[in-house]
């Protein structure tokens, strides 16, 4: 079964997948998006498209390896096959498309049934 796609299931997977390169680089991350970006945790999921920008300035092609790690554990967290996905960003706008269309389709069968 899917599960439904917030800003805590993001958040999540990005802080999962920064914690591969230790705490105090975890630490130092989150601490250069805050001030150089002004992107802070509770914000990030509304911030993708800037957060996958600083990633690449701060780790160059570094980054890439980061963004699969966010895809596998969003992956396990939703329950979907995102090997297909060309990064984290798409993963997410896609499952959250999926889940407003498949939201749409649910109520419109529910007033069906009224």
């Amino acid at each position: 079964m899917t599960i439904p796609i917030s800003d805590e299931i993001i958040l999540g997977a990005i802080e999962k997948g920064l914690s591969a390169l230790g705490e105090n680089p975890k630490q130092a991350t989150w601490s250069f998006l805050e001030k150089v970006y002004e992107i802070n945790k509770q914000d990030i999921a509304k911030n993708l498209d800037e957060f996958q920008r600083a990633m690449q300035q701060l780790f160059g092609p570094g980054s890439k390896f980061l963004d699969d790690l966010f895809r596998e554990y969003l992956a396990e967290t939703t329950h979907e096959d995102l090997t297909n996905y060309t990064s984290f960003v798409k993963c997410v706008s896609e499952l959250r498309n999926k889940q407003t269309v498949n939201g749409q389709n649910s109520n419109q069968r529910n007033r069906e049934a009224n």
